[in-house]
């Protein structure tokens, strides 16, 4: 049922019933396409393969949903089959046209390791006013996990719908459980001979809500939104029993591995040394080939073999670290990640696909540290910024533990630009500027000043130089370049022409304004606000006068605090020269839609605050 998400997506989401045209299509006549019936059928068998049978009918309204005429069906082929594809479009005039043709496509792009292949369906005469009707059925052989059946059924929408139906049809040697997430609402259950089947069935946007398309900042799904999560297993525990064993009997090393472990390490003296070694070796060394955890099961392929080809998945590689570290005596365990915005998981009934990341959770001195092998530039016992907050699942070879991974600390997010400005009577001025990035900009910026060619380089010096809008780039240095650990900084020195523009005898500059109302530009709101991101901008500005010149007008110092957000602006003169310190201090916060107004009158209350100019003016 997870498909029904997947394909309502690319085709737009927007349902109605298969008839003549009625009110609901009026009101959504605007709409580029809408899917006029959708229907969504698993049957589930005693040796848990299973069917699910799709079919839907999509009305043309105008140009932009052309592109509809090509049908993707993305299938795995090792426990896959499509079967019985039927699809034709109607034109305006009545005339049925059959499909022209079906493409399937291998999508080995995604690596050696890569299962995936798919079909595509072309549609002929996909104008204006026409309507598509196609099915197809799906066999799968087993699910992700053999002997094991999950899935989800979502109850809200962020686009209209009319009629869609979503039915599961399961035999009763199968125990299923059932869990509501924010509902009450519950399936119509029909029983026969051996066989339960279960019916959800939506019409007339009963669960659309057009606020989920315009609102954005809203908590992890599963936090606020009704669904129901269907499972065979009833305990995580069960899953991290399962999920162990497929590791355990892939985490076998060989005479090369332990070979290149004491090669690798051999000068390193302590085992946060030698830990560190291995992971810049699988960092430097293998190849990451994308795939989704969903689509090629969960079971690792056996570390001999990825060390062998040098590329593998996020759960291969690390079955290969794990595998590493065995040989220096550390204790280490595979870890399924989601995301923080994607929500915790422990909520859910056993369900794996809620995870979209695996690494590994090294154990020291009873405490467990969280290691990626797909990642660069962070220490030891360091939470790179792409974890920090991340829902995590420990396998540990018993019952599995939930946990939350920490926060980076705010000292490792903070930006800071720098700059020294010597203004001249003509609006030209001697720029010397500064940036330190922050931890997870200086690995990015690192990483692509390492991959970056003569030519590419060149460019950079081209636009940094165009900047100077007819000046000169007098000088361009980069601090940090080798030490991997370090904070990186670009320092920068350039004549710039027109840097402002004198008004009589007047000059304006250091505005230091920043937009942010712009982008919450609803009157109300429906749903919570939450910002996940914690980080600071730090701008300090000394702007030294031309001779001549005095200060007309200081903009006041501003100290603006919210749980959002905290702004301070400081200004401090000597005759011929002025500092400006400027923080922007960005928080995690959680905001009910009741606060919302509060919200955006502190936004206005920023902007106004900042929009501020110093002023100079030719003395007499």
């Amino acid at each position: 049922m997870k498909k029904l998400l997947t394909v309502l997506l690319f085709f737009g989401m927007a349902c109605a019933s298969y008839g003549e045209e009625d009110s609901w299509d009026k009101k959504h006549a605007d709409e580029s396409d809408v899917n006029i019936f959708y229907s969504y059928y698993t049957r589930l068998n005693p040796d848990y393969s299973y069917t699910e049978n799709i079919r839907q009918v999509k009305r043309i309204q105008n140009e932009d949903a052309m592109s509809f005429g090509e049908i993707p069906i993305i299938y795995n082929k090792k426990r896959q089959k499509i079967e019985s594809i039927k699809a034709f479009i109607t034109t305006p005039d009545g005339k049925k046209h059959r499909y022209k043709m079906i493409q399937d496509v291998d999508m080995s792009s995604e690596g050696d390791y890569s299962d995936n292949r798919k079909k595509i369906i072309t549609m002929p005469n996909v104008v204006k006013g026409s309507t598509i009707e196609y099915e197809f059925s799906i066999f799968n052989k087993q699910s992700p996990i053999q002997g094991e059946y999950f899935d989800s059924v979502c109850l809200y929408s962020p686009s209209p719908l009319k009629h869609i139906v979503v039915t599961l049809d399961a035999p009763d040697n199968i125990k299923l459980y059932f869990k509501n997430l924010n509902t009450e609402r519950n399936p119509e259950i029909t029983r026969l001979k051996g066989r339960t089947i279960y019916k959800w069935e939506f019409k007339d946007d009963d669960i659309y809500d057009e606020n989920l398309a315009r609102e954005g900042y809203t908590p992890a799904a599963i936090d606020f939104l009704p669904m129901t999560v269907i499972s065979t297993m009833k305990d995580w525990s069960e899953t991290a029993s399962w999920y162990w064993k497929e590791f355990s009997k892939n985490m076998i090393s060989s005479p090369e591995i332990k070979a290149e472990v004491e090669k690798i390490t051999k000068d390193k003296i302590s085992q946060e040394e030698k830990i560190m070694a291995i992971a810049k070796y699988l960092y430097d060394n293998y190849r990451y080939v994308a795939m989704n955890l969903n689509e090629h099961n969960y079971e690792p392929h056996p570390a001999e073999e990825v060390f062998k080809n040098k590329f593998g998945d996020c759960k291969d590689q690390t079955a290969l670290l794990i595998t590493m570290l065995k040989e220096i005596g550390v204790e280490a365990y595979p870890v399924l990640v989601c995301g923080e915005t994607a929500g915790d998981p422990s909520g859910f009934l056993p369900d794996p696909t809620a995870f979209s990341h695996l690494i590994a959770g090294v154990k020291m001195a009873n405490k467990v540290y969280f290691l990626d092998p797909l990642l660069e530039g962070y220490k030891f016992r360091e939470i790179p910024y792409s974890l920090e907050g991340s829902y995590a699942f420990i396998v540990d070879g018993g019952r599995g533990k939930f946990t939350q991974i920490p926060f980076m600390g705010l000292s490792q997010k903070i930006s800071i630009n720098k700059s020294r400005i010597k203004l001249r009577s003509n609006g030209d001025a001697l720029v010397e500027g500064a940036v330190i990035f922050n931890r997870q900009g200086s690995i990015d910026k690192r990483r692509s000043l390492k991959l970056a060619t003569k030519k590419s380089k060149e460019d950079v010096l081209a636009y940094l130089e165009n900047l100077t809008q007819g000046g000169k780039l007098i000088s361009y240095k980069i601090i940090g370049e080798d030490n991997e650990h370090d904070f990186l900084t670009i320092r920068v020195k350039s004549l710039n022409r027109k840097y402002l523009k004198p008004k009589g005898r007047i000059m304006f500059f250091g505005d230091s304004s920043i937009s942010l109302v712009n982008e919450f530009y609803s009157k109300e709101r429906k749903y919570p606000l939450k910002f996940y991101a914690e980080y600071e901008d730090v701008n300090i500005n000394e702007f030294i006068i031309p001779q001549g010149f005095m200060f007309e007008y200081i903009p006041p110092d501003v100290t603006l605090k919210s749980k959002w957000l905290d702004v301070s602006v400081k200004y401090s003169k000597t005759s011929n020269s002025i500092k400006q310190l400027m923080r922007q201090r960005y928080k995690r916060a959680y905001t009910p839609a009741s606060g919302y107004k509060e919200f955006k009158e502190f936004l206005q209350k920023v902007e106004d605050s900042l929009n501020e100019c110093i002023i100079i003016k030719k003395e007499n």
